[in-house]
């Protein structure tokens, strides 16, 4: 009997330390899931030299920006890629947290996100064919320009066709490939779009392309983030960090990387 007491005493114990230790294990596990931090961002991964698949992974200058930052301040990135107008749609119904895509900074837009502080500077541009007889946008009178649905550019160029009373057809597309590929076929005239990276398109992927001199706006490239609590938290961090990357050269070395020139200046 007094064996049988001892086996059940024994059992007893033993039952104890594994509850409690199975406890601590539970415990930690939750911490280590509550302290993984995670920011969902979205990129087109089809707009060189911003975000575009390489090798099968994601990169470009607004891809290594915003992980250089966020791997700095311990977050894990989760990337979602599409068309620049579906991004807007899931920024703005809270299933990413923001865009790192050339996000331009406008008054519009401004209604509804708050803006980290410029990471770059663009200057909306046309870009044409080398070998095109066009100057200037009063040049493709009753012709094309193509440019990315969503795109602040598309609203400039818009704008300035209305107000000096153009004849200039405005056609879309879902990233930059389209126009781009439209362009060297001879299907639109122009291609609106931020003149360094329509530069970079002729210096680095050797476009046959033509940049105007001409710019209808000078922009500043941002992240943006919701209008609330989480997001001020976020504008704050990513804020903080960007100083650091513009002080040590971390920005200006990732634009000559990725842009051929440094276009973190205004």
């Amino acid at each position: 009997m007094k064996k049988y007491l001892k086996w059940l005493v024994f059992a007893a114990v033993a039952l104890l330390v594994a509850a409690c230790g199975n406890t601590g294990s539970t415990e930690e596990s939750s911490s280590a899931a509550e302290a993984e931090k995670v920011i969902k961002v979205g990129a087109t991964g089809q707009s060189f030299p911003n975000s575009y698949q390489e090798d099968g992974e994601l990169t470009g200058f607004d891809v290594e920006v915003f992980e250089t930052v966020a791997a700095n301040l311990g977050y894990t990135v989760e990337w979602t890629t599409g068309g620049f107008d579906g991004l807007v749609t899931q920024l703005n119904t809270g299933k990413i947290d923001t865009i790192a895509n050339n996000f331009a900074a406008t008054e519009e837009r401004a209604k509804v996100y708050q803006f980290t502080e410029p990471y770059a500077y663009a200057h909306t541009a046309l870009g044409v064919l080398a070998d095109s007889d066009i100057q200037s946008i009063e040049d493709l009178e009753g012709q094309t320009i193509g440019g990315v649905a969503g795109s602040n550019k598309v609203d400039i160029i818009t704008k300035y066709i209305e107000d000096n009373g153009l004849d200039i057809e405005i056609r879309t597309y879902e990233n930059r490939e389209g126009p781009e590929l439209d362009l060297e076929k001879g299907q639109i005239q122009a291609y609106v779009q931020d003149y360094a990276i329509i530069q970079s398109s002729i210096t680095l992927k050797d476009k046959p392309f033509r940049t105007l001199e001409q710019t209808f706006s000078d922009d500043e490239v941002v992240f943006p983030f919701a209008q609330d609590e989480a997001g001020t938290a976020l504008k704050e961090e990513f804020d903080a960090e960007l100083e650091k990357l513009r002080e040590d050269g971390t920005l200006a070395e990732l634009s000559t990387k990725y842009y051929g020139e440094d276009i973190t200046q205004p």
